[in-house]
C-alpha cells in the first residue's frame, strides 16, 4: 500500500505546490474533506477556505485558497484556484 499521494495546487498563473503528501484536508461547497492516499476518485467544486496538509517528512502546511475545484485521480490530487495566499509560517 502506497503511504503517499502527489498533491499539486495551482492558479491559472502559478504553481505553488507539487510534492507527497500524506493528507489533504480542505472544504468543498458540501463541508469538510480530507484526502488520504487510495482515496476515490473525486471531482468537487471547493469554497474559498484555508486548505491544511502534511508531507511525507511530516511538514504541516496551510493556504487560504479562493474558489476552485478538487480533482482526485489515482493517486494524484489536484487544487486548481482562482487565487492563492500561502501562510508566512509555512
Amino acid at each position: 500500500m502506497n503511504n503517499s499521494i502527489r498533491l499539486i495546487v495551482s492558479t491559472p498563473f502559478k504553481e505553488y505546490y507539487n510534492l507527497d503528501i500524506k493528507s489533504v484536508t480542505t472544504e468543498s461547497i458540501v463541508g469538510k474533506i480530507e484526502i488520504l492516499p487510495m482515496h476515490s476518485l473525486l471531482i468537487s467544486p471547493l469554497k474559498p477556505t484555508l486548505t491544511e496538509f502534511e508531507d511525507i517528512n511530516g511538514k504541516k502546511y496551510k493556504f487560504h485558497n479562493s474558489k476552485g475545484i478538487i480533482q482526485v485521480t489515482g493517486n494524484e490530487v489536484r487544487i486548481i484556484c482562482e487565487h492563492i495566499e500561502e501562510n508566512k509560517e509555512n
